[in-house]
């Protein structure tokens, strides 16, 4: 269980606050609380502070909680946001709620307060978790693109059970004279057919390679070295088929 809990309070009523502080430190032993009571100390908490939290009044002299909420999902969108009130009435509620808000508490119904926050920070921990493994994908993906591009030869990677290509490099684009978008989704055997040597063997892998004739767009065909390898990405059994042009040797 998290023990440190960084609480921004908007709160025009100081002892309010130091209940809710209280409150919360039976769960969260660690927990700071720092009250703010107008709309410019709260913009700076927002843009400087290390939060974990945001509670906030529904009225208060001289600022209002739906401006304060639309401010907390423009500059802290990460962090969740709770209503404490004693006067948000069921519309308001719904319609904040609508509007972002993660929960909201009634002020004489305080026991609520600590499994509120507890669900809200649950949950934001769960999309801060989908966001880092979004993240961890969009670069794996990068890497991947940065590699296969990267590959002197011209590669294809294609369904190992349907055959058609679903990816192919800028050197396969060079090797065809057509663009990637006019490989994508084509079967092999359209820019591929065995070679004098024949096709390699199901489940076959070769460092030497085996002679292909790779089929231009403009019907010319070319002799190819072609090596084989068969992988698997997101348990889907894939082919990678590097061509390297012989008279290149």
């Amino acid at each position: 269980m998290k023990s440190m809990l960084r609480i921004l309070n908007l709160e025009d009523n100081e002892m309010d606050a130091e209940l809710n502080e209280a409150m919360l430190s039976a769960r969260w032993p660690e927990c700071h609380l720092v009250r703010v009571d107008n709309r410019d100390d709260y913009l700076t908490a927002l843009e400087e502070s290390a939060i974990d939290l945001i509670l906030c009044d529904y009225t208060m002299p001289g600022f209002d909680g739906t401006e304060a909420l639309a401010l907390a999902r423009e500059k802290r969108p990460e962090v969740p946001f709770l209503f404490v009130s004693g006067t948000i009435g069921e519309d308001a509620a719904i319609e904040a709620l609508k509007n972002g808000a993660t929960d909201y508490v009634l002020k004489h119904r305080l026991m609520r307060l600590i499994p509120a926050v507890a669900r809200a920070l649950a949950e934001a921990e769960e999309r801060a978790e989908c966001l880092r493994a979004e993240e961890a994908m969009r670069q794996s993906e990068c890497k991947y693109r940065e590699l296969f591009e990267s590959l002197s030869d011209a590669a294809f990677l294609a369904d190992e059970e349907g055959g058609k290509i679903i990816d192919a490099n800028r050197q396969a684009e060079a090797l065809l004279h057509c663009s990637r978008a006019d490989i994508l989704g084509h079967q092999e055997s359209q820019f591929l057919v065995p070679g004098t040597n024949g096709k390699p063997e199901a489940g076959s892998s070769s460092s030497n390679g085996t002679e292909y004739k790779l089929i231009r767009a403009d019907g010319a065909t070319i002799p190819v070295n072609v090596r084989t390898t068969r992988l698997k990405l997101y348990d889907r059994p894939l082919v990678l088929r590097l061509c390297h042009e012989f008279n290149d040797h």
